[in-house]
């Protein structure tokens, strides 16, 4: 579980981290602003590995916001060579949201 602090609100953080799993070709399932969860997914592609990702947005007391890969999932693609860790996809994905701000 990795974890990245922005300085940003809450409610500007949880949208561009649902924009960005949009942009990563991830469908929601479920988001929920209340509790912070998000929950998506990709289907099964040859090229491409698929992955399913729970995250956790958490307001802090300083007005930052925590954004906690919580659950990670990712399956190797039909014809890709080489594997993909879940640490580096966590790291990966933490980055993509890092840059937008």
């Amino acid at each position: 579980m990795r974890s990245s602090v922005f300085s940003y609100p809450y409610a500007k953080v949880f949208r561009r981290t649902q924009r960005t799993l949009s942009y990563w070709g991830l469908r929601l399932k479920s988001a929920d602003a209340l509790t912070g969860s998000i929950k998506a997914e990709s289907g099964f592609r040859f090229l491409r590995p698929s992955m399913k990702v729970n995250l956790l947005v958490e307001e802090m007391e300083n007005h930052d916001t925590k954004v906690t890969v919580a659950d990670l999932w990712v399956k190797k693609g039909f014809f890709e060579k080489k594997s993909i860790s879940q640490e580096a996809s966590e790291a990966q994905l933490l980055e993509s949201l890092s840059a937008l701000f």
